[in-house]
């Protein structure tokens, strides 16, 4: 054990170089990404770069959207879930089956967790339905360029 601390401060320099070489390879990539970039913005227009801006706008708007209802989704799914280990938890208690008390708890806690999971649910659903979901705007000569989840009810 000795002999690993004694020699480990004689391996922190080579360690060093090594971070900074890696580093110092990092910095020439980013550089040549950047400048890889630079000749086609400035080829672009002011129009030109709006557009792009504009579409990258539009696909960040329905990847969101996206998100939300799958968030929506998520939070139904597990409030069934919940839904039906609480039922469970309650045939226990009416069979008179193992700890009754205890299946009484896990049947309560089973359905305020169901409550919660539904409140978020509607809270997710409320967000997506609300105006800045409801018309989504559409990318410069993209049909439709609305999200397909903006539409879903509940």
């Amino acid at each position: 054990m000795l002999e690993v601390v004694d020699t480990e401060p004689s391996s922190r320099p080579s360690r060093r170089r090594e971070i900074d070489d890696r580093l110092d390879a990092v910095r020439a990539r980013l550089e040549e990404l950047r400048e890889r970039r630079r000749p086609a913005d400035e080829g672009r227009t002011a129009s030109q770069r709006l557009e792009a801006a504009q579409r990258h706008a539009a696909e960040a708007h329905a990847a969101a959207a996206q998100v939300l209802a799958s968030g929506v989704e998520a939070f139904r799914h597990a409030a069934e879930a919940h839904e039906r280990t609480a039922g469970l938890h309650e045939q226990a208690v009416a069979a008179g089956v193992g700890d009754v008390g205890e299946h009484q708890r896990q049947a309560a806690l089973q359905r305020a967790a169901a409550a919660e999971d539904w409140q978020r649910a509607k809270r997710a659903q409320s967000v997506l339905s609300g105006p800045e979901w409801a018309s989504p705007a559409s990318a410069p000569g993209e049909p439709g360029g609305g999200s397909p989840a903006a539409g879903q009810g509940q």
